[in-house]
């Protein structure tokens, strides 16, 4: 009798809405059962969305406690970032457990149901026995599994998913993804898979373990190459028995319940042909009595001793899914060894990409168990050189002979046409060979057997002795016509070159670093057109001079410095252009003196002492739940990761806000630093009048002046420790190095309250003050990946000579307005334009955080001033860039890293007003670190000792040139309006210019062809060549963005201009921190803003624009300015100056 149970709100959830349940009646035991099977595409028990999710993070737990999502111990590019599971919703979109876009979109590009990354111990294993052209593993039974590079491979190149189950290799990211069409299936299909892995690794095959009791809730669904079917070991002396279990018919799929129908026919080895898996279904029904006699059960079999020397065990019958209904005869003669189900798909080609698990031909040679290929390449190469008759694994010879008749048990996996042991249906086409049950001594000895899929290993002494045809030994099977002497000689040299081992690899770290000349080239074009163009224009006085004589106009020689410092960032951006669309970009996958495009291997510093590491973080009035705890959590997991390899690392946070703010958010923060461990040091606020409470933060921009404070008070903490532990072994009558940790940790807390002391308590800290080896610099709004302090310590261990890593960042969307978003564009533009010009040669820069420092160099640099050790310029604006011109004048390197593919995320400006001011400080620290204030010229000099000293150091000569084309950058934005207005009346009024004299017509229209389409065109080129995304995507993306930096660039002059003349005549201006977290907006407060911060400029502005209308409409005949090529440019500029802040701000 049959039942009809009730499904449950978990199984019916997928059901569809055409079919809303499929009935399959199923026997278990004595007892009929009919389970729903529902379709995964349209839930009727929820019509939520978030169902989706649900599934996602349940497959996610699942996983986990599979121990499937475990992280590679090598991974130096994600992390455990990119492993996670998909599930697609109805739309298309995929509910996710991980944010690696990469994954995301190569799972998109397969359109699978499900999906999951697939990192265990089994295939760390297996990575590490990888050959480096190696595109596909094979398994025992014949199957194998691609392998791709990377998963941009995948999402380029593509990949077919056969039924919607795919599974393939990403060497890079070291994980298999593997797809299903539902989620029993994606277990199933994982499970498999790490059989098959642990099985090539322990060198015999291991099946799945026995489903368990039935739950109508429990979807892993174990499987075995085939979805939806249960394996289970039975034993059959060495070689195991692999049988249906009955429980297959408790673990039923979700989705068609025709594939869980059991055919009539047992299982024998398919041919190389098109295959109708659904046929032999048609008769078949579960719940009808079936006669014992004639065909067997489930849990019934006829034992078997045709195998000379082996007992079998009574276990199930195998079932084919893949050929009709074979006679009852057939099932009754399955006493031969069975062996694994085939894919459910065909194979009639190479296998490829297409076919992740495609049935291939066995390899010639079977390898030892724990043999790898590189030894088998050198045992085959000794056995062709050894042996001097016919190689026995030459089908093409044997087939010449005689067929056999009967063959070891075990399947046949030849292309065979010979042999007239055929069942019924495969004497018909051709498809099948018929198992056989022949016992080994009965073979032919003038024959070579065909190889079993896992044969016995005899002994040495009696392989030597034996008379069998067939001995398997070390990998070599022969024939008795073969010299035995000379194979037991191959085999023993097999193994003195397996004790040998292979030939030592070079390290990575040993690899020399090159100096690439690509940038050199670069860099020489644009030189070169400098001087060309410079040349040209004094050519034309001296053709003028020719014609009237008039020397006066050789003064204009004088500018050519100026224009020439402005022109140079512009012929490097043609230069270099040129060498994005069409330069080589193989530096790019490099490690070079200037770059490191690979992360060092944790594998390769054995035994090595991981150098402790403080990350120092310097922060001011941010909020603590927006800003401040986002990046200690993200920290804490790079600390914990360090940690688990062995290093220590704490967090020293620089608060300069702490004694600014309320006592209620003061204790707050405490209470969150004392909770996570976390060192801080916070300076008394500012305090002009003179007395006991007298403190000066120095410096235009405090963040000099805050690590300064925090650096020398952590020194002076340093200084007592070691008093007082010297003190503490005298009293003790011990070494330094006998005392205890508990006698550190109390002598480190005495230290710090005696320095606090000293300084009046105006100095507020807790926690170890001390500064490791390495520091890792980040700001306040910033997200580190969990493996970059183990790649920074590594790196810098390997390299002494470099000073400072920065780490090339992405941006950390806060808002997601289009402003940000814009600038978000803009920063991915120039991180990776300076990764490419890194890469090829150039000096990395250092923009100041997301850097590891040698703390060691930055000793080195420190100088006396206030009578305290700083090591920041608080004199300079860009104390970045004053710290790296001081550490590469002192022979260290600035090296730049992409190998953690931007995961570094930091923050951009949320507001037009923090970028401007952002741009106003960088002008105003460039100007201050190369002019003195005009104050000083007549007692100090024109320029500042820092940048003649940067002249004359031994930074290479192009890397000079590109600092200086950087810094000529700021000066030809500041100038541009002014010289705009110069022009305006120069040739509006039409007066006798010397055709020196170039127009602001030519010079706008020169920009607009180079930033506006040659620049855009390049960039979307390198970013296509690099593998980021399409052509016709980045093209596009440059576009949308086009008319937000028209309107900033154009309108960016004025801003600049006020910076520079605000040093050069030492007007006093300070900034701020950048805004973390969007303030309040809204039109009247945008409006006031704009009338507080930019009046000013609207002063100048406005006078400008009533001029041009009335020179153009209402002036005298003579004074009338009209001329379309002089009034675009000088129009162009107020318009871009008046827009931008009502445009971007308002709002």
């Amino acid at each position: 009798m049959s039942s009809q149970p009730r499904p449950t709100s978990a199984i019916s959830a997928g059901r569809s809405s055409q079919e809303s349940a499929r009935s399959v009646v199923m026997r278990s035991n004595s007892t009929s059962v009919t389970v729903s099977a529902p379709i995964m595409e349209k839930s009727t028990a929820f019509s939520s969305s978030k169902r989706f999710e649900v599934m996602a993070k349940f497959l996610h737990q699942r996983l986990q406690q599979s121990k499937w999502l475990e992280e590679y111990h090598e991974n130096m590019y994600f992390g455990t970032a990119n492993l996670g599971a998909f599930v697609r919703r109805p739309d298309g979109s995929y509910a996710k457990t991980t944010q690696n876009p990469a994954v995301l979109k190569a799972v998109e590009t397969i359109s699978a149901t499900v999906a999951f990354t697939m990192s265990c111990d089994s295939v760390s294993v297996l990575m590490e026995t990888l050959d480096k052209d190696q595109t596909e593993v094979p398994f025992m039974d014949g199957t194998s599994l691609l392998i791709a590079p990377s998963v941009t491979d995948v999402i380029n190149n593509g990949i077919y998913a056969h039924q919607g189950h795919m599974s393939v290799l990403c060497k890079r990211e070291h994980f298999i993804l593997i797809c299903a069409s539902s989620p029993p299936e994606l277990l199933a299909q994982a499970t498999a898979l790490e059989a098959h892995l642990v099985g090539e690794i322990w060198g015999q095959p291991v099946m799945a373990p026995p489903a368990p009791a039935y739950n109508p809730l429990d979807f892993v669904a174990r499987s075995n190459s085939v979805p939806n079917v249960n394996m289970m070991p039975v034993s059959f002396g060495d070689q195991p028995d692999l049988s249906f279990h009955p429980s297959v018919q408790r673990n039923m799929s979700v989705g068609d319940a025709s594939h869980m129908m059991r055919p009539t026919s047992a299982y024998v080895q398919p041919m190389y042909q098109t295959h109708q898996n659904n046929q032999g279904f048609q008769n078949f029904q579960f719940g009808q009595p079936q006669p014992q006699q004639q065909q067997l059960m489930p849990h019934q079999r006829r034992p078997s001793t045709a195998v000379h020397g082996h007992s079998r065990s009574v276990s199930g019958g195998t079932i084919n899914y893949f050929s009709k209904a074979a006679p009852e005869k057939e099932l009754a003669s399955s006493t031969s060894m069975p062996v694994l189900p085939m894919p459910t798909h065909k194979m009639s080609r190479k296998p490829s990409m297409v076919e992740p698990f495609a049935q291939r031909k066995m390899s010639t040679v079977d390898p030892l168990s724990a043999m790898n290929s590189r030894r088998m390449n050198s045992i085959a190469d000794y056995a062709a050189r050894k042996m001097s008759t016919i190689d026995p694994f030459n089908k093409s010879e044997s087939s010449k002979g005689p067929s056999r008749s009967q063959s070891i048990s075990g399947p046949d996996r030849r292309k065979s046409t010979s042999g007239h042991n055929r069942s019924s249906s495969a004497g018909a086409g051709g498809a099948m060979r018929q198992p056989s049950t022949i016992s080994i001594e009965s073979v032919p000895e003038d024959e070579v057997p065909e190889m079993a899929p896992f044969p016995r290993r005899p002994s040495m002494a009696k392989a030597r002795n034996s008379s069998v045809s067939s001995t398997y030994m070390g990998g070599y099977r022969g024939s008795v016509s073969h010299d035995i002497e000379k194979m037991v000689q191959f085999v023993e040299r097999a193994m003195e070159l397996e004790e040998e081992g292979p030939e030592e690899e070079v390290r990575q770290r040993d690899l020399p670093r090159v100096f690439l000349l690509e940038h050199a080239c670069c860099v020489a074009i644009a030189g070169g057109l400098v001087c060309l163009l410079q040349v040209w224009c004094a050519t034309k006085l001296l053709q003028q001079w020719r014609l009237d004589g008039g020397c006066l106009r050789w003064a204009l020689l004088a500018t050519i410095p100026f224009f020439a410092a402005f022109s140079m960032f512009f012929m490097v951006v043609i230069a270099g252009s040129v060498f994005q669309i069409f330069g080589p970009l193989g530096f790019m996958q490099k490690n070079t003196v200037y770059y490191s495009s690979k992360a060092p291997k944790f594998t390769e510093h054995d035994g090595e002492e991981l150098p402790h590491i403080t990350i120092q973080m310097p922060v001011y009035k941010e909020g603590l739940k927006g800003v401040i705890v986002p990046t200690i959590t993200s920290v804490l997991k790079a600390v914990n990761y360090y940690q688990a390899h062995g290093g220590t690392a704490t967090i020293m946070v620089a608060d300069d806000g702490m004694q600014l703010i309320t006592e209620e958010l003061q204790e707050a923060r405490k209470v969150f630093y004392e909770l996570h461990n976390i060192a801080w040091v916070a300076r008394p606020k500012q305090c002009t009048t003179p007395g006991p409470d007298f403190f000066l933060r120095k410096g235009k921009f405090k963040k000099a002046s805050n690590l300064n404070y925090a650096l020398h008070f952590s020194g002076r903490v340093e200084d007592e420790f070691l008093n007082q532990l010297e003190k503490r072994a005298k009293e003790q009558l011990c070494t330094v190095e006998d005392l205890s940790v508990e006698d550190e940790e109390e002598l480190l807390e005495v230290a710090r309250q005696i320095v606090e002391e000293t300084d009046n308590g105006r100095t507020w800290s807790a926690g170890d003050v001390r500064i490791g080896e390495f520091i890792l610099l980040i700001d306040s709004d910033t997200q580190v990946p969990e493996t970059c302090l183990l790649a920074g310590a590594l790196e810098l261990m390997e390299s002494p000579e470099v000073a400072i890593i920065q780490h090339s960042s992405g941006v950390m969307n806060m808002t997601g307005n289009p402003f940000e978003n814009g600038i978000h564009y803009f920063t991915d533009l120039v991180y990776t334009s300076i990764s490419h010009t890194v890469g090829a040669g150039d000096v990395a820069p250092f923009v100041g955080h997301n850097a590891f420092l040698r703390w060691k160099a930055i000793q080195s640099i420190a100088f006396e001033e206030d009578g305290r050790t700083k090591f920041w310029s608080e004199n300079h604006v860009s104390e970045d860039f004053d710290v790296a011109l001081r550490l590469q004048m002192q022979h260290f390197y600035v090296r730049m890293a992409g190998y953690h593919n931007n995961e570094f995320k930091e923050g951009v400006s949320l507001t037009i007003y923090d970028e401007l001011a952002r741009w106003e400080k960088y002008a105003y620290g460039c100007n201050e670190l190369i002019f003195n204030p005009l104050i000083y010229w007549p007692t100090r000099g024109i320029f500042t000792p820092l940048f003649l000293r940067f002249l004359g150091s031994n930074i290479k000569i192009t890397s000079k040139f590109t600092i200086l084309a950087y810094i000529g950058t700021y000066y030809a934005i500041g100038v541009g309006f002014p010289l705009s207005l110069l022009n305006y009346f120069l040739a509006g009024w039409e007066f006798q210019l010397d055709q020196y004299y170039q127009t602001s017509w030519h010079i706008f229209v020169g920009l607009c062809i180079v930033y506006s389409i040659l620049s855009p065109i390049a960039f979307a080129m390198l970013r296509y060549r690099m593998g980021q995304t399409t052509y016709i995507e980045a093209l596009c993306t440059c576009a949308k963005w086009m008319p937000l930096f028209i309107l900033f660039f154009g309108g960016l002059s004025f801003h600049i201009c006020k910076a520079l003349l605000c040093h050069f005549l030492s007007i006093n201006i300070e900034w701020t921190t950048t805004a973390k977290e969007l303030e309040k907006t809204g039109f009247k407060i945008g409006l006031d803003r704009v009338v507080r911060d930019f009046w000013h400029m609207y002063v100048i502005m406005i006078p400008i624009a009533v001029m041009m209308v009335y020179m153009a409409l209402y002036a005298p005949r003579g004074y009338m300015i009209r001329d379309f090529t002089v009034i675009t440019p000088l129009a162009n500029a107020v318009g871009c100056h008046a827009l931008l802040p009502f445009i971007l701000g308002l709002f």
